[in-house]
């Protein structure tokens, strides 16, 4: 757990002796934890700028131990505060850059994406557009990849009212979620990208390593896909 707070392999190992022996000096540290001398003393120095290690002159000599164990929920109070402040800086930055890109008026632009980051960029598109949206020849496969992501984003669809039509082929995965609604039809039909219809936005999510995907914002594409997943919607799964 202590990686989670931004420890290393050898921060560990030093703190951890500490917590278990208590106050001793450091020469004791580097004959418990077995580190080079330079190691130990640098690590020292790195808990106490971080606040999670103290020290006392005791004669001549310098020892250590651990601070308080609360240090540990002061550290998660701060990042949840710099999460929620950079939350809001983001939300305004994206305000400005739809004013600029709506000022400018770019017409139809095709976009590419990379990597799960990339994945999750487009997702979050889908959001701050704020409409339904349609799916098709989705298999399920990134509710599978990131579980995690993605439950967060059904939770925020659900908060603004999004609500998604998916026609997924027979036999995949569907995910269960109070603003969905699914039909399933034969795999004859569908095809190997999964394809998001979103505002005047169609978002093809290729099946490949790279996880690329691959935006096209055109009011007239939107609509022909549209037009296309309304006759996926009205076939019946025999």
């Amino acid at each position: 757990m202590l990686e989670e707070f931004g420890f290393t392999a050898n921060e560990e190992k030093v703190y951890l002796i500490l917590a278990k022996l208590g106050t001793i000096g450091a020469a004791d540290i580097i004959k418990k934890t077995r580190l080079h001398r330079a190691t130990v003393y640098d690590v020292l120095e790195r808990l106490i700028g971080k606040g999670f290690v103290g020290f006392v002159i005791l004669g001549k000599t310098k020892v250590y131990s651990i601070s308080d164990s609360s240090k540990f929920l002061d550290v998660a109070l701060e990042e949840r505060k710099r999460a929620e402040i950079k939350e809001e800086m983001a939300v305004e930055v994206m305000k400005k850059l739809k004013t600029i890109e709506n000022r400018v008026g770019r017409g139809s632009v095709a976009r590419v994406f990379m990597g799960v980051e990339g994945q999750k960029i487009v997702m979050n598109d889908i959001i701050d557009t704020g409409k339904d949206f349609v799916v098709f020849g989705s298999e399920g496969r990134f509710v599978e990849d990131l579980k995690d992501y993605t439950e967060q984003w059904a939770r925020r669809r659900e908060e603004k009212g999004v609500c998604a039509r998916i026609v997924m082929a027979k036999g995949s995965r569907a995910p269960v979620w109070k603003m969905n609604k699914i039909r399933f039809i034969g795999k004859e039909y569908c095809s190997p990208t999964s394809t998001f219809v979103y505002g005047e936005k169609v978002a093809m999510f290729m099946n490949d390593e790279a996880r690329t995907v691959v935006v096209v914002q055109s009011a007239g594409l939107a609509k022909s896909y549209m037009s296309y997943f309304g006759i996926l919607w009205r076939l019946k799964d025999d």
